[in-house]
């Protein structure tokens, strides 16, 4: 039996102790942008129950992005014996970037109002490649436009990947009214109502 094709295109690879709230701007964007199945973010993507470092590495693996985000403490967290976590073979930043390498996956890195690229000899050996590959910045003045900018790129880069469309407020539902008498039946976009409003049945 063939495997369904996995909905994940983009994987978010991201530092708990470093910038958690623009890590979660993006999950939301693009998110609404191209759908929450395709963006895997862990907070929201790992079922409950689930075994969380297996599906943290199957979803690298079915991913074709993978979107390295580093805000200010990304590279200098360190650990309760002040080793730098980067430096740490255990790391799941450092395992989820070189997997991602190994599988040949896009990798991307999105700095989140970093002035600065990370240079290869502030990184391990092993991550040094991630210095010689482009970057996006994101701005904190200037998030959205940025936002907008990596997933119109991400639109072009990443086979199957479309903009997700969801209903107007509009078009996705109607108001509809039913007369007392006469048996009529009418829908609206848009209700304006002057004084009372009672809503459902009305007895006695």
């Amino acid at each position: 039996m063939r495997r369904a094709p996995s909905l994940i295109k983009i994987f978010l690879n991201y530092r708990t102790a470093d910038d958690r709230f623009g890590v979660a701007l993006l999950d939301r964007e693009l998110s609404r942008t191209f759908g929450p199945e395709t963006v895997f973010f862990a907070s929201k993507s790992i079922e409950l129950g689930a075994e969380w470092e297996k599906s943290m590495f199957d979803a690298v693996a079915e991913s074709e992005a993978v979107l390295v985000v580093m805000g200010r403490h990304w590279l200098d967290a360190v650990d309760e014996t002040g080793l730098r976590r980067i430096d740490d073979p255990r790391d799941f930043v450092r395992r989820e970037i070189l997997l991602a390498f190994e599988l040949g996956k896009r990798v991307i890195p999105v700095r989140l109002d970093v002035p600065e690229r990370v240079r290869a000899d502030e990184l391990p050996e092993s991550l040094r490649p991630l210095s010689k590959l482009q970057d996006i910045a994101i701005g904190f003045r200037s998030a959205s436009p940025d936002i907008d900018r990596l997933a119109a790129r991400l639109r072009e880069l990443v086979p199957g990947l479309r903009a997700h469309h969801t209903p107007s407020a509009a078009s996705a539902a109607k108001f509809t009214a039913h007369a007392h008498e006469g048996g009529v039946v009418s829908q609206y976009d848009q209700v304006t109502v002057q004084g009372d409003f009672h809503a459902g049945p009305r007895f006695g």
